[in-house]
């Protein structure tokens, strides 16, 4: 299974650009339709963002790193509250993810997890994590004593 962890790549002072980035994004409210067993009207809050977007928010050099632009596919950014529910589910054929997690402060306690087959990886500011996405995988929320909002950087690529 390919999972890697980037820590302390991007610096504090990069990492609250990028999270007042998101925080002046739109966000949408429909779900995703990754599994069709799922009910429709679940509620998903999300921020589409460009190319564009990355490069302002400043995470695409970061990203780049790890990842060549070459096979970009799409950017979404994540917001989960507490209460929220998420299921297991993989991306196509020579997918490859990497995930940022964008909050600036994150304390034991607070839940928030990613589960990438049958690892748990904790939820840790500033963190990239670049996976096979065809390997299942979900996160869990954020604990009711965490903060109301938990935000992923999702970088979505495409193994030609």
């Amino acid at each position: 299974m390919m999972v890697e962890i980037y820590d302390d790549k991007v610096p504090f002072h990069i990492q609250q650009s990028i999270y007042n980035f998101i925080l002046n994004s739109n966000f949408r409210i429909k779900g995703w339709f990754d599994r069709e067993d799922i009910d429709a009207d679940k509620q998903d809050l999300h921020s589409q963002w460009s190319l564009d977007d990355l490069k302002s928010s400043k995470l695409d050099n970061y990203v780049n790193e790890i990842q060549s632009f070459n096979t970009f596919e799409k950017c979404v950014v994540n917001l989960s509250k507490p209460g929220d529910y998420y299921y297991k589910h993989a991306h196509g054929e020579g997918s490859i993810a990497i995930v940022y997690y964008a909050n600036l402060i994150w304390r034991e306690g607070w839940a928030g997890e990613t589960i990438i087959g049958d690892r748990v990886f904790e939820y840790t500011p500033g963190r990239l994590l670049k996976f096979d996405g065809t390997i299942p995988h979900s996160i869990r929320p954020q604990s009711i004593i965490g903060p109301h909002y938990r935000f992923t950087v999702s970088t979505f690529f495409r193994n030609k």
